[in-house]
């Protein structure tokens, strides 16, 4: 799947959280073939800059937050080791 199919999953308001979570980290994948660096370094980041933990994330808002990073990570809006809040 492409970023954009995970990213539709991740918005989809009629998916358990596990799911779109899933679909979160398939993001992160993502970024971080784009960035050159491993998937966990970009999760490392996710969870430093948003306290948010994409393999146990509790709430939507905590999946939405962590997933803006990503979508400004990919767009080159943030990048690894930024030390601004996201």
């Amino acid at each position: 799947m492409s970023f954009s199919s995970n990213r539709k999953a991740v918005r989809d308001e009629s998916l358990p959280l596990e799911h779109r979570a899933s679909h979160a980290r398939s993001c992160a994948l993502h970024v971080a073939n784009k960035l050159g660096v491993p998937r966990s370094v970009v999760l490392g980041e996710v969870a430093s800059r948003t306290g948010v933990d994409l393999d146990r994330a509790h709430s939507v808002s905590e999946l939405l937050k962590a997933f803006t990073l990503l979508e400004e990570l990919r767009q080159g809006q943030a990048t690894i080791g930024d030390t601004k809040a996201a």
